[in-house]
């Protein structure tokens, strides 16, 4: 009861259009989907948003049934393909440069000077002089640390936003039908949150693979979208 009321909600506030179809012959399939804010009064994802795993997982089979594009796949630890993916890291597995993902991220200053996206497991001192715990002020109702900065990449009240994608000629086999699948997915945390916070430890003796992995399996299939192209000749 209590999963399928939560799928309920979020279906409420995350819509997904169906797959358009943009461009479609034997040099190329560009695709796109409208994803939007279904809300009155919230952007989505809310709350600690930065700490909220909200992406579409994008799957294209030839008519071979061979699988030649894909977005939004995990790396062996759970995370998408992203900078805080350390896979991606390590030179390890390519970067999703089609990934989108509505997950906000911190910006924190570097001691001489510039900025960076970092993954803060809060409260966290951004100063290397001694800091004092608790905080003088509350760090709660923003979300974020003191001092600290959130590049937000959620979708505002009544605002949408286009996920465009592109499958190059390289990867098309024929001409048949190519199927195309669309998931929006929600998970509790980014599984590189959990690696962060792993040196507290875990209730009920849990090691951090099997918080890990039970993150992933809590991943929830908010929206779903289909499509079949049929590539024709170019003119």
């Amino acid at each position: 009861e209590a999963t399928q009321a939560r799928l309920q909600i979020l279906r409420v506030g995350y819509r997904l259009s169906d797959v358009q179809i943009a461009d479609c012959d034997r040099d190329r399939i560009d695709f796109q989907v409208e994803l939007s804010n279904g809300t009155m009064g919230h952007g989505v994802p809310t709350g600690f948003d930065a700490e909220r795993l909200v992406f579409l997982r994008v799957h294209v089979w030839a008519p071979d049934g061979r699988l030649v594009f894909q977005s939004g796949d995990l790396d062996p630890n759970g995370d998408v393909r992203d900078s805080h993916s350390f896979y991606v890291h390590n030179g390890e597995l390519p970067l999703d440069r089609h990934l989108v993902s509505l997950q906000t991220r911190f910006v924190t200053r570097n001691l001489r000077g510039g900025e960076r996206e970092q993954v803060l497991n809060v409260p966290f001192s951004l100063d290397p002089l001694p800091y004092t715990r608790p905080a003088t002020r509350p760090f709660t109702v923003l979300g974020r640390p003191i001092g600290a900065r959130k590049h937000k990449q959620l979708v505002e009240v009544g605002g949408h936003r286009w996920a465009k994608y592109h499958v190059p000629k390289k990867w098309l086999t024929g001409r048949g039908p190519y199927q195309v699948n669309v998931r929006l997915k929600a998970g509790m945390v980014p599984v590189n949150l959990v690696h962060r916070i792993s040196i507290a430890g875990f209730d009920y003796g849990l090691s951090p693979k099997e918080v890990a992995r039970r993150v992933v399996d809590g991943h929830i299939i908010v929206q779903e979208k289909c499509a079949t192209f049929h590539v024709h000749e170019n003119k």
